[in-house]
């Protein structure tokens, strides 16, 4: 079934002791496999941890709880609370915080990178919240620090934000048109550990929405192996992030 794209393309936002200039990634990355391709920022390739491929990483996140500026991002400047997500998706906040924990356990079961929850977004690697300015559907960005050498550089920051006037859902039901949470926030998780677009189908990180697997295909685990090596077998599927309350109000 033919789905719609995702809302726009990753940018990206360089970062070291002052936020610098923006740029699309766009052009051919600088290292490719069968059904993947690594995200290339300024002619770098970008991963959490060790600036090195194949080296592992831990990576925290958090939901967003009220309004937050990240000055410089592209996409996901001004993001909200997720709870206005939660509302359009008329789920409950637990079935929310289940689709978070799921799409961050994909990554984590197929390669070398451990995710862990905290309370505060403030101190988080990843922000997910919702799309302050709602265009599109979900978009991604990504933050690295350019001071140091090498092809390689070092993520500092990744925001994920999710427009909370598209329609959302749980599961697959048929019409493409109306986005799974957990497909659309593993692929914008995907962007925002180090991945690109491989093309238009055949993967969780391919650029069109269709609905005919949920869970990450041979590409997608490949490409994330490269970035962080295979997966250590005492590594355990993520945590649960806090669970926020939605208001009455909200969920009318």
């Amino acid at each position: 079934m033919q789905g719609g794209t995702y809302g726009g393309r990753v940018r990206s936002v360089m970062v070291a002791l002052v936020l610098a200039g923006v740029a699309m990634f766009g052009g051919p990355a600088a290292r490719s496999g069968e059904g993947y391709q690594l995200l290339r920022l300024d002619n770098h390739l970008v991963k959490w941890g060790k600036a090195e491929l194949g080296a592992g990483a831990t990576v925290r996140y958090a939901l967003a709880t009220g309004p937050m500026q990240y000055s410089g991002a592209q996409n996901c400047g001004a993001i909200g609370a997720t709870d206005q997500v939660i509302a359009a998706a008329r789920i409950t906040p637990a079935e929310f915080a289940k689709e978070v924990v799921a799409a961050f356990a994909m990554w984590q079961q197929a390669a070398n990178v451990t995710f862990e929850p905290v309370a505060d977004p403030a101190t988080a690697n990843i922000v997910i919240g919702a799309l302050g300015m709602p265009r599109g559907s979900a978009f991604a960005d990504v933050f690295y620090d350019r001071s140091l050498d090498g092809s390689v550089r070092s993520i500092q920051k990744a925001l994920v934000c999710l427009n909370p006037e598209h329609r959302w859902k749980v599961g697959f039901g048929g019409d493409a048109e109306v986005y799974d949470l957990r497909y659309a926030l593993a692929h914008e998780i995907g962007h925002a550990i180090g991945l690109d677009h491989p093309g238009p189908s055949g993967a969780i990180m391919a650029f069109a929405y269709a609905e005919k697997f949920r869970t990450l295909q041979a590409g997608d685990v490949s490409g994330v192996i490269a970035l962080y090596g295979a997966r250590s077998p005492e590594i355990a599927a993520p945590g649960a992030p806090p669970v926020v309350s939605v208001s009455a109000k909200a969920m009318r």
